[in-house]
């Protein structure tokens, strides 16, 4: 899996800097003889002034741990080497392992081979100890060499497994974040797509109502000018509401083909309603509000809205859920609430049985819908979602001037909720009487 350069920020300067001046205050305190030299009085370590300069000045390679590990690897070995051997009275122990864990957590595995180099100074340690152990017993160099450097080995290459495993960890988890973004995006980008053709389809309408129109006050004109008049201005209102859903469509910036068919609304909610109870779901309805008629596009976004939120009710509880679906209407806003409101029985059979099942007797091919995101498709439940899930929704929603909320409900359940404006759709007239020339 590949790894991405961590981003500096002050934030992780400051951490980093903390970070530096606690280990090499901690690394002083407990691998050196300063604190034990205070008055001067051993004469085979440095005065505690310079060994607490020297450690934090190694500490302080530290603070570019992040951006640079290797390199900080490399600067902690040297400090490290140089004051096992060197620096009497101070053996650099924690720096090193903090920066040996910080190449397992931001380099690939191909860096493993820095524990080779990172056992440097613990050999120089562990060959002090086998010299005193020689001093101590003929014979006892090369085994307590040998056990020390295999221990130190160990060591050092747990503490990169631990930081490579916890790199790993934050890489994967980066990773399924970026895949979900990435998801989302997909996802917004075709229902932006899907609602362009819908778009199209709905102001295709309304320019073909207004050629109707203008072609039966053309043949009314004469005989009766009042009638022909009122087509008039029914042509100039199906205008504005062309022009107001053409400004819909550009606002998505696509040249997408149209999807093709007639679009569902408002007037098909009872039969998706019963669709779905048909499949088992327990549906109850409720409408408050002087209801009355609204922009094609309105009325599409809330029948996908209950499409959509329904949908995931049979997910995710099964055929035997129930749901409340309310419709508000208000002077200028129309809202509609899908709640869930969990399984209506026991049946655990039917919550784990694909819901697709419940359609084992499809209608015949001349009631299929063209489009099965249009009408109540039967043939599985994907095909009953909108296409692209609450982000999708969410969406289309957006473009016409609404809002989507979704969350649990209250005391318990989930909630898909979208508010959106309830601009009135001018009423079409009918010029074509039984008396009027075809």
């Amino acid at each position: 899996m590949a790894t991405v350069v961590p981003a500096v920020t002050r934030r992780t300067v400051l951490l980093d800097t903390l970070l530096a001046l606690g280990v090499g205050v901690l690394d002083v305190a407990l691998f050196s003889t300063a604190g034990a030299n205070l008055d001067g009085s051993d004469p085979r370590s440095l005065p505690p002034l310079l060994i607490g300069a020297y450690g934090l000045l190694g500490a302080a390679a530290l603070i570019g741990r992040r951006r640079y590990p290797a390199v900080v690897l490399a600067a902690a070995c040297l400090h490290a080497l140089i004051g096992t051997a060197l620096v009497a009275g101070y053996q650099p122990v924690i720096v090193l392992l903090v920066a040996m864990y910080t190449v397992g957590a931001y380099r690939p595995l191909r860096f493993s081979w820095l524990i080779g180099p990172a056992l440097l100074p613990y050999a120089v340690i562990a060959g002090n100890e086998a010299w005193r152990a020689e001093r101590a017993g003929a014979g006892r160099f090369w085994p307590v060499l040998a056990a020390l450097l295999a221990i130190y080995a160990l060591f050092i290459a747990g503490v990169w497994a631990v930081g490579y495993w916890a790199g790993l960890n934050r890489r994967r988890l980066a990773a399924a974040e970026k895949r979900r973004a990435e998801a989302a995006a997909r996802a917004v980008n075709a229902e932006r797509q899907r609602i362009s053709g819908e778009l199209h389809d709905i102001v295709a309408h309304a320019v073909t109502v207004m050629v109707l129109q203008a072609s039966g006050a053309q043949r009314v004109l004469r005989r009766d000018p009042d009638r022909a008049s009122a087509a008039l201005d029914q042509i100039a209102a199906q205008g504005q509401q062309a022009i107001s859903e053409l400004r819909r469509l550009l606002a998505l910036l696509r040249d997408d083909e149209p999807v093709g068919g007639p679009q569902p609304g408002l007037a098909e909610l009872p039969a998706l309603l019963d669709w779905f109870r048909d499949l088992g779901v327990t549906v109850h309805w409720a409408e408050s509000g002087t209801a009355r008629a609204v922009d094609p596009s309105v009325g599409l976004a809330v029948y996908r809205t209950v499409q959509e939120a329904l949908t995931n009710v049979v997910r995710h509880a099964g055929r035997s859920a129930q749901a409340t679906v309310q419709l508000g209407w208000q002077p200028a806003r129309l809202s509609v609430t899908v709640t869930d409101g969990g399984r209506t029985g026991d049946d655990q059979a039917d919550g784990d049985q694909p819901a697709a099942e419940s359609a084992a007797h499809p209608p015949a091919a001349d009631q299929q819908p063209a489009d099965p995101g249009n009408a109540h498709p039967r043939e599985s439940i994907a095909g009953l979602s909108t296409g692209n899930g609450l982000a999708g929704l969410r969406e289309r929603v957006r473009l016409i001037g609404g809002q989507l909320a979704v969350g649990p409900a209250e005391p318990a359940g989930f909630q898909v909720a979208a508010t959106l404006p309830a601009v009135t759709q001018p009423a079409v007239l009918q010029l074509t009487g039984a008396g009027d020339p075809a």
